[in-house]
């Protein structure tokens, strides 16, 4: 399963990466109806880059059969959900405090901001409907 996903990734992020440098080499870039035809370059090949370097180091890591076991082991489960947990607060915290302060700088305009308010809420959302789920349940 893991190795799908990640074989997934890969396919994606080519395919994302190949298509910025296409409309590039083309030329179809700067006729994109956008502000800045420059950035779709420069973020369909970041994002197909880091799309394809992601599948690729979970698929380079050599994995016997001690590894598998211990990845799998109740204890270190928890130890990475905690630290998930913890990753999770501390970016809904960093990312409250640097939209506050993009939005009163200036920086940014109304779409992006309720695009980013949105994504933020999401999470949210999920976060609460999964605790509240596993209350019940556990």
């Amino acid at each position: 399963m893991k190795k799908r996903i990640s074989v997934a990734f890969i396919i994606v992020g080519m395919a994302i990466l190949l298509g910025g440098l296409l409309t590039y080499g083309l030329g179809v870039h700067a006729l994109a109806p956008v502000p800045r035809p420059d950035l779709i370059v420069a973020g369909t090949s970041l994002i197909g880059l880091l799309l394809t370097v992601m599948g690729a180091c979970d698929l380079l890591i050599k994995r016997d059969r001690a590894m598998e076991i211990e990845e799998k082991d109740e204890r270190n489960v928890a130890i990475a959900n905690a630290a998930m947990a913890s990753g999770f607060k501390a970016m809904s915290a960093a990312f409250s405090v640097v939209l506050f302060a993009l939005i009163y700088t200036g920086y940014l305009t109304v779409v992006p901001c309720f695009a980013l308010i949105g994504a933020f809420l999401v999470g949210q959302c999920i976060f609460l409907t999964r605790l509240v789920r596993l209350q019940k349940t556990m």
